[in-house]
């Protein structure tokens, strides 16, 4: 049973990932730094990823709805990117769906690198402003697809200041002033989602080892 245990717990770590994007004002290629940033977390779930944008923006700055966010793909998946669907199924404080475009090298963000996939909102709103944040579940119905698919890419040479695994672009920088910035994400390394069920599995198998040594010292001091 413990043995079973063990496998499931291995076995569940192995299937689930998690990778986070994070928009940090130190990575400003464009415009007058932003105040306060943002992270897109995706997560492998049953039937497809889960993603999560929150913005952690300072009062007064927001995405501009037309150029919100630039998202990479994996190349060897380019056949499959027209079929990714993205449902909104949640959201704090800001409920209007995205526009989400797609296409492989066709979105420039301020010439710094060509990404696949563009988040639009409708014009003269205001997207992701402070402590506003949204839930996406991503399908396909032509193969299959994991978080790292959405964030171990670099967009592609675009001219500019270099490439990035995502971009935002955020207006009234810095804190309601009234510039723009573009911030991109660096590639990140993926982290299992429940990478404690590794460490518990492995407490759980030197347990199991220690338990079955004990039991044979004492069968040998029963036969003596």
């Amino acid at each position: 049973m413990m043995i079973l245990g063990c496998l499931l717990i291995l076995a569940l770590a192995a299937r689930s990932a998690h990778a986070s994007l994070s928009f940090d004002p130190a990575r400003t290629f464009s415009g007058t730094a932003p105040d306060g940033s943002l992270t897109a977390n995706f997560t492998d779930v049953s039937g497809g990823v889960q993603l999560v944008i929150t913005s952690y923006l300072a009062a007064g700055e927001n995405l501009d709805p037309g150029k919100a966010l630039y998202f990479n793909f994996n190349p060897q998946k380019y056949s499959i990117l027209p079929s990714l669907s993205f449902t909104l199924t949640g959201n704090t404080n800001f409920n209007q769906s995205a526009s989400v475009l797609k296409g492989a090298d066709s979105f420039k963000a301020d010439g710094d690198g060509l990404y696949d996939i563009n988040f639009t909102y409708t014009p003269g709103t205001k997207a992701f402003g402070a402590g506003e944040s949204q839930t996406y579940f991503i399908t396909t119905r032509a193969g299959v697809i994991s978080a790292s698919d959405f964030t171990n890419y670099l967009s592609a040479t675009g001219g500019g200041n270099g490439t990035w695994a995502a971009a935002v672009h955020v207006q009234n920088t810095p804190s309601g002033q009234g510039g723009s910035a573009w911030v991109g994400a660096v590639n990140p390394v993926p982290v299992p989602a429940a990478v404690w069920l590794f460490g518990s599995g492995a407490a759980a198998l030197s347990f199991l080892k220690q338990r079955m040594v004990q039991r044979g010292e004492v069968a040998r001091e029963t036969n003596n």
